[in-house]
């Protein structure tokens, strides 16, 4: 058994909370029962997730998409609906979003890095750059990344033969393009707008989308680890797969 507060003071301190301006609360945003022993992990807070942990007899959700709005009050409708079981059934949900995409090494990020096999040069964003110390013909490389994201249907504007320089920047980070004129050849991020292709092109950047659920299912997964060794609790990875 963990307290939940111990959780979530040990998560604060190494995601390092208060460095964000987030959308939402970090942390724990519905106190359930105090004392959990297990844990549903998974990338979004919805209906489907909350069915899916309620059957695995659950203690507390652990998510990267939780409940979004620093000062929201309208608890109604499919919000209400979402929320009800969760409370009634006296279970605890934790999130974290921005710090959980920028930690150096649980964050969505580093660990996408890390299996891509990038030494990580910089952080950029809420994301990194990377870098191979020899070009990887773009073939090879888009080999290894159906392996890491474990999805064939990846949007690929290819605009070079090798890659060399990566930035990733798990979710919606289509925004991120511009500002990377000149310093990588591949941008790695999980949305895309209809601008983007040409923009790619024009500054010569391969551009991967490889989806905003996908890219974020990397620290949910480190964390569960560390929540698995540090407080000896069981978790379980809910997979309710979204394409986008």
């Amino acid at each position: 058994m963990a307290n939940i507060f111990e959780i979530e003071k040990f998560l604060n301190d190494l995601l390092e909370v208060d460095k964000f301006n987030d959308f939402c609360f970090n942390g724990i945003q519905i106190e359930g029962k105090h004392e959990v022993k297990k844990v549903a992990i998974g990338v979004s807070f919805n209906k489907k997730f909350l069915d899916e942990a309620l059957k695995n007899n659950v203690d507390m959700l652990f998510v990267h998409h939780g409940i979004f709005g620093k000062d929201f009050f309208k608890i109604r409708g499919y919000f209400k609906k979402r929320i009800e079981n969760l409370i009634k059934n006296d279970i605890t949900l934790m999130g974290y979003h921005l710090p959980l995409d920028a930690h150096n090494e649980y964050g969505n990020n580093a660990q996408i890095a890390k299996k891509l096999n990038l030494k990580i040069t910089e952080p950029f964003d809420v994301g990194y750059i990377g870098e191979y110390i020899d070009p990887k013909p773009f073939d090879e490389f888009k080999n290894i990344l159906y392996d890491v994201f474990q999805r064939k249907d990846l949007l690929i504007y290819k605009n070079n033969d090798y890659v060399k320089k990566v930035a990733i920047i798990s979710g919606g980070a289509s925004y991120a393009l511009e500002s990377l004129e000149g310093k990588v050849d591949t941008f790695i991020t999980g949305e895309i707008k209809e601008h983007i292709r040409n923009i790619s092109e024009e500054m010569g950047i391969t551009y991967i989308n490889a989806g905003h659920y996908v890219t974020e299912t990397f620290g949910v997964k480190a964390i569960s680890k560390l929540l698995e060794k540090n407080f000896d609790l069981e978790t379980i990875f809910i997979d309710i797969y979204n394409e986008i």
